[in-house]
């Protein structure tokens, strides 16, 4: 199943590595480079978000509070090189669907989009 996928990621590698595995796994990716951009892109309909954590303009964790709090529901995979529990235990109280932390296996991150996909 093919899912449009909102991606805000300021790291410029890892940003053309989704870009272009999730392309080639069927899926239509959105890029965002930082909090701002993806803040004004994310108003549109996608099927799953990719959200880093630590962003260059603020952190993830509060634009998804924010949505959460404005009732959209877009399932949110959180990326983060911060492997804390106090940190996933923010992500879940901020409406995080998964969290995968940094460095990732790209073969565990497709699955995880790949499920949400199917469940959405």
């Amino acid at each position: 199943m093919s899912a449009r996928i909102l991606v805000i990621e300021d790291d410029a590698a890892i940003r053309a590595m989704l870009d272009r595995g999730l392309r080639l796994a069927g899926h239509v990716p959105t890029m965002a480079e930082d909090l701002a951009a993806g803040r004004e892109l994310w108003g549109e309909a996608f099927d799953l978000v990719l959200l880093d954590v630590m962003l260059p303009d603020g952190n993830g964790l509060v634009l998804l509070a924010e949505r959460r709090a404005a009732g959209d529901t877009t399932p949110t995979v959180l990326l983060t090189a911060r492997e804390e529990t106090q940190l996933r235990e923010r992500a879940a109280e901020a409406g995080a669907t998964a969290f995968l932390s940094k460095p990732f296996a790209y073969d565990e991150l497709l699955a995880c989009v790949n499920r949400l996909a199917r469940s959405g």
